[in-house]
């Protein structure tokens, strides 16, 4: 892994070098219209009520992307190839992309899943807060805290059918369906159980910025070994259920979402709401409200986060986010966090 990831890097930087040199002159180079370098970093410093504080870098990605085809009669065929450079390298996307038309395409390789709204339709650079709603974060496998014991920045190795259905004006079609199957068993890993997830997703749109979307998952092939002692049915089961909706224009932006579902024996179930608004083109303010019960079993141990932000982005390639936390852990005091984080996209 480390080798690919360093060879990655060199090509990068060539590439990175021959388009800017190629920008300077009056001939671009034919093969730049397939080879789109790209990158960002994030970086910032946390603490908290007990003085616990530390300096962190959370994300430092580069990636390269580019068409290999655009034709009317033929369609479109994109590709996207992304490193992580915090903390152990790793390839976090690597996938090609044929959309034969509006209504149906195809991806193929290591992405986003369709599971919720806010996990693949808002990537870190769009994201309004530092962190992934806790929704997210404990269902969506974005992190180590995710009920499955799974972690997998939200990403899987798989296959998905999507497309856009119904056109109503110009860029605006009414829904958008997504069908895929994964692996299952996290990032860059091959399938070791012979079991896959499916999921789909729909989205409607009743006007451009609104969005309202239900989704599905479920894990499909052979029973895991069980126990003989567990006998109840919730142990054969892992799935999610939910759905929300999501508004932005240029004064603001409101998104919720509640998901559901069964894994390693046990319910578990959440939802967030988050509210903001675009002071000018550079300041904004917004607030999230999250809720999560890891075990519906115990509704006593439901998490609950408040968490307000103010964000300055006075260009596309540099954004300052200082976030505050409050939280209500189970077996634990108000907890007080706050956060400021640096953006920087080249």
């Amino acid at each position: 892994m480390k080798k690919i990831v360093l060879s990655f890097l060199v090509f990068f930087a060539l590439v990175s070098g021959s388009a800017l040199q190629a920008q300077e002159t009056a001939k671009v180079p034919a093969w730049t219209r397939y080879v789109s370098p790209s990158g960002y970093f994030q970086t910032g410093y946390s603490t908290d009520q007990y003085f616990n504080n530390s300096f962190y870098i959370k994300r430092v990605r580069v990636s390269l992307l580019g068409t290999v085809l655009e034709s009317p009669k033929f369609g479109k065929l994109e590709y996207k190839v992304q490193a992580d450079l915090a903390g152990t390298p790793k390839l976090v996307d690597y996938w090609f992309k044929y959309t034969l038309r509006d209504e149906f395409g195809i991806q193929l390789g290591q992405f986003k899943t369709p599971l919720s709204i806010e996990n693949s339709e808002y990537p870190p650079l769009k994201l309004e807060m530092i962190d992934y709603s806790l929704l997210i974060q404990r269902m969506c496998r974005m992190s180590t805290a995710d009920v499955s014991g799974i972690s997998a920045t939200g990403r899987e190795m798989g296959l998905m059918f999507y497309g856009k259905l119904f056109p109503i004006g110009e860029g605006h079609h009414l829904v958008r369906y997504d069908l895929a199957v994964f692996n299952g068993n996290g990032i860059n890993k091959t399938d070791d159980d012979k079991r896959k997830d499916f999921m789909a997703r729909m989205m409607i749109y009743p006007i451009k910025d609104l969005c309202v979307a239900g989704y599905y998952m479920r894990t499909l092939g052979p029973h895991p070994e069980i126990a003989p002692e567990y006998n109840d049915y919730d142990w054969y089961v892992y799935d999610r259920y939910g759905g929300g909706l999501a508004y932005s224009s240029k004064y603001g932006w409101l998104r919720g979402e509640y998901m559901a579902g069964h894994s390693l024996g046990y319910r578990s179930h959440g939802l967030y709401g988050t509210i903001g608004y675009n002071i000018d083109k550079a300041w904004s303010v917004g607030f999230r409200y999250d809720y999560f019960v890891p075990n519906s079993r115990m509704p006593e141990n439901a998490q609950r986060h408040y968490t307000g932000a103010v964000n300055w982005m006075p260009s596309k390639h540099f954004r300052l986010q200082l976030n505050y936390s409050y939280r209500l852990e189970p077996g634990q005091g108000p907890l007080h966090f706050v956060n400021l984080m640096t953006t920087v996209a080249l």
